[in-house]
């Protein structure tokens, strides 16, 4: 399979922008536990974008800084929605 490098790149940027922004990856896995246990009228991804904007509010970022932030936050929601998603089916699923 054939890697497309701007994917990649951007992949990689994320997975090591919450060890950047480690108190911005933490609100975003209180975000995503949040949506879940609310369940707002709107999408994860509706969200999501909302939490980052609150959280990033008062914050001084440069916008080389603020993407970082996004991405981290983006990769850290997404990671716990997803570990979210399999203890849910691990609690619920039915003995083999």
């Amino acid at each position: 399979m054939r890697s497309i490098p701007h994917a990649d790149a951007i992949a990689f940027r994320g997975q090591h922008a919450s060890f950047e922004f480690p108190s911005t990856a933490r609100d975003a896995r209180h975000a995503a536990r949040t949506w879940f246990e609310a369940a707002p009228e709107m999408s994860p991804a509706q969200y999501r974008d909302q939490q980052f904007m609150e959280h990033c509010k008062g914050k001084a970022d440069s916008p080389l800084e603020r993407r970082i932030r996004r991405d981290a936050f983006k990769q850290a929601f997404a990671e716990a929605v997803g570990h979210i998603v399999v203890e849910e089916a691990r609690l619920h699923a039915l003995p083999a």
